[in-house]
């Protein structure tokens, strides 16, 4: 979100000092600066562009990320020239007081896009928390994918999946409500709190997708225990002219094609406005596994947004809106008619339920619109700092339907939502940045939210409203290798719950408070090597699911009891991570967690499975204990030679239930995820560039740290079937697998137009594979072997 208050300052920190360096009597001359050189209007790295400090006659090149860094620099006033074939040279001054990450956006030369304005940008200094990036090719190479799944690319977070087109994602063993999602600046709100229902939100928006892992509930807000993800789009250009993408997607198992577009434009009459307009269609059929289709999988989408901002110096506005559509089909073989059926399902090899291909979507399925209006500002004040704001509406629609109509031919007719609701939020922030004051910089923060839940059809969550307000405060300070980050936070929740039991009406009301904290700091030890180490805390409280549920979850193809004595959520997180960057050769990241969470809510199996007038299904209720989740990520890229490198990363949690001393459900097994990439130095045909191939494998092992102890279902409705639990589930964890996918791609030039390819494959060995952290795994298999085509095309047009 910071980062629109900073699209009008073409140069932060710069003024009318001399270009000479600064002198000291005890200079500390072991200063670095580092950053990335990226394409302004594409977000795409841009590998061995040449940078130069003139005043040294120092020079580097970025590596294939873009990525550079100078070492050994004293303190003072830099000039720094950077060129790029195809790019306007850049020229900017920097004053350098300590060791500063500067990234750099380049604009097309002239004989691509007529008007070109330099930026440089300054960034958030370094977090003291353990954070991940996805952007540039990587990005690009997971277009046409959810959310969850492109987030899969970064060390410590995987998936909980529903079926093959439902995932959202999980950080450190943690995912839904203990994981916050921030849409362009703005706390995504939506009926969050089901494992099947994804995020309302189309990934082809971002430039950038950020994970910051571990408690942050200090910056962020409550409920962010597990961590939050950033979906960032690119800056509204800031330059004369217009520019668009076009991006083509194409998958062969399931036959989805996906067309999204975006266009850019900035007036030469108003060169303080700019507008974008972006848009997404996407459209998919029933799954393949390697033995048979999965029935009644197919899944469509319709997104568009539009963005319009004005940005001077002292102040800038921001308007933005998005919306969401996607009717999503719920997998036919885990809608079970009674136990005996349910238990053979679960036994079986292969779904009870198959089909052959189709793009028609039956019941069960659900239909979702998600729509955002955001509007935001900067003002600069000056000495003082500057005030920033953001003001915000949502509202979520999320209708479910079952696989039957109702056996009244009337209703049926009408083809109307078993389960229907509809959450509106309004929310606001408004935070004060204060100016650099003895190597402190701070914000000072103040939110709040009102909510409100509908729902019509079955019951399973009532009606409530919700209001919710903060305070933070936040504090860096920053000097030589130093960087050292405290803060504190106070929140408030109500909740007002309104529902009927028999024809009597109750209201119950809920009223939850937290402080919570963070205290990290960052050191750099040598021009190479960097730590990092935080501790925070964060808060959340029951979420209405939690409290109140009680019925059939179709989503999921299951039952859900909740518990209205379910106590808030306190999250104590210790993270420490090690880094080592030496650009050319080898670039390595370590991190090690504990999380212990007192009051730590789940859903757990319970026995035997539940017998209702639509069926049988599994049921799970909530339920509360101390967990602790520790583990470790890491990821290693080292370089061969200049063509060649590999890129490897790994990693573990352990989650303990503290009161029983068993483990925890629904917790990633262990993960490595390796790839051998050849990049071409120089192309045969000039007509080609930035060719690549690559070949690598996903090795996931068997989740063999599961509960032992099962729970008994008061209300079974049915006493002649048992099921017996296996390791405290209805079924026993599936066996490790291991995958090979392997990618090829080249940018080739058709004429002035660049047009981007890539082709990759997932599953080349149609491997037969279940995956624990699919809730549908109790029925079917994996996807099996996929390979998806990727057509990227740039385009730059004449300003007005």
């Amino acid at each position: 979100m910071i980062k629109y208050f900073f699209l009008g300052w073409l140069l932060l920190g710069s003024g009318p000092l001399s270009g000479q360096i600064l002198s000291s009597a005890t200079p500390n001359c072991g200063l670095s600066l580092s950053g990335t050189v990226s394409d302004q209007h594409h977000g795409q790295a841009l590998p061995a562009a040449t940078l130069v400090l003139e005043e040294l006659n120092q020079a580097v090149q970025t590596d294939a990320d873009g990525h550079y860094h100078f070492h050994g620099l004293c303190p003072g006033v830099y000039h720094l020239k950077t060129t790029y074939v195809g790019f306007e040279t850049v020229q900017q001054e920097i004053r350098l007081l300590a060791s500063a990450n500067r990234n750099l956006k380049l604009h097309p030369t002239a004989t691509a896009l007529n008007a070109v304005q330099v930026v440089g940008q300054k960034q958030v200094p370094t977090p003291t928390q353990a954070s991940g990036k996805l952007e540039g090719q990587q990005l690009e190479q997971t277009r046409g994918e959810s959310l969850g799944k492109a987030l899969e690319q970064l060390a410590g977070v995987t998936t909980l999946n529903t079926g093959p087109s439902i995932s959202k994602p999980v950080i450190h063993g943690l995912h839904s409500n203990r994981v916050l999602l921030l849409n362009n600046g703005v706390r995504q709100e939506g009926q969050q709190w089901g494992t099947e229902h994804a995020p309302e939100i189309d990934a082809s928006v971002a430039s950038r997708l950020t994970v910051v892992k571990g408690a942050a509930g200090v910056r962020y807000g409550s409920d962010a225990i597990g961590g939050v993800v950033l979906v960032e789009p690119a800056p509204l250009r800031d330059s004369v002219g217009t520019d668009a993408v076009i991006n083509l997607v194409g998958m062969s198992n399931n036959r989805m094609g996906q067309v999204s577009g975006v266009v850019n434009h900035n007036f030469k009459k108003w060169p303080a406005w700019s507008l974008r307009a972006q848009g997404t269609l996407k459209r998919g059929g029933n799954t393949r596994t390697p033995n048979y289709f999965l029935k009644n999988t197919a899944f469509a989408e319709q997104n568009f947004s539009a963005a319009m901002g004005y940005n001077q110096d002292s102040h800038g506005v921001e308007i933005y809106y998005s919306q969401f559509n996607t009717r999503l089909g719920i997998l036919s073989a885990s809608h079970i008619g009674n136990l005996t059926d349910l238990q053979r399902a679960i036994d079986s090899p292969v779904p009870l339920e198959t089909s052959g291909f189709s793009y028609q979507i039956n019941r069960p399925y659900q239909q979702v619109q998600h729509q955002l209006l955001k509007i935001s500002g900067y003002l600069n004040t000056g000495e003082a700092g500057k005030l920033t704001w953001l003001s915000s509406f949502q509202e979520n629609k999320r209708a479910e339907y079952d696989k039957h109509l109702p056996r009244n031919n009337e209703q049926a007719a009408r083809n109307l939502p078993e389960l229907d609701l509809q959450l509106s939020s309004f929310y606001n922030e408004l935070a004060w940045e204060h100016r650099s004051f003895r190597n402190l910089t701070g914000t000072i923060g103040l939110t709040g939210m009102v909510q409100r839940n509908q729902y019509s059809g079955r019951f399973f969550i009532p009606n409530y409203w919700n209001y919710t307000g903060g305070i933070y405060w936040l504090e860096k300070w920053q000097k030589n290798k130093w960087l050292l980050e405290a803060g504190a936070r106070y929140d408030y929740r109500f909740l007002d719950v309104i529902f009927y039991e028999g024809k009597q009406r109750t209201e119950p009301q809920f009223t939850y408070h937290n402080f919570s904290g963070t205290l990290g700091g960052v050191y750099e030890l040598n021009h190479h090597v960097s730590f990092r180490l935080n501790g925070g805390t964060a808060f959340r409280s029951p979420n209405v699911n939690e409290l109140f549920s009680n019925g059939l979850h179709h989503g999921t193809a299951s039952i859900e009891i909740g518990d209205q004595n379910l106590k808030p959520e306190t999250a104590y997180n210790l993270v420490a991570t090690a880094v080592y960057q030496s650009t050319q050769k080898l670039n390595a990241e370590l991190s090690v967690y504990s999380n212990y969470i007192q009051n730590y809510i789940y859903l757990a199996p319970v026995f035997p499975a539940t017998l209702t007038v639509r069926g049988a299904f599994p049921t799970f209720r909530y339920t509360q204990t101390n967990a602790r989740f520790t583990g470790a990520d890491v990821s290693v890229n080292y370089r061969f030679a200049p063509p060649l490198s590999v890129q490897a990363k790994a990693s573990v949690v352990r989650a303990r239930n503290q009161t029983t001393k068993d483990y925890l459900i629904l917790i990633p097994p262990d993960r490595l995820d390796a790839t051998l990439r050849y990049e071409w130095q120089k192309q045969k045909f000039k007509k080609f560039s930035q060719s690549f191939i690559q070949v690598g494998t996903l090795l996931v092992g068997e989740q063999t740290r599961v509960p032992t102890q099962a729970i008994a279902n008061p209300n079974p409705k049915e006493e002649t079937t048992t099921f017996v639990p296996v390791n405290g589930d209805y079924k026993a964890p599936p066996s490790g697998y291991a995958l090979w996918q392997a990618a090829v791609g080249t940018t080739f030039q058709a004429g002035d137009q660049p047009i981007e390819i890539s082709i990759s494959g997932t599953n080349l060995l149609n491997t037969t594979y279940r995956d624990y952290l699919n809730r549908f795994r109790y029925f079917a298999d994996e996807m099996g072997r996929n390979v998806v085509l990727r057509v990227r095309v740039p385009l730059n047009f004449t300003s007005n």
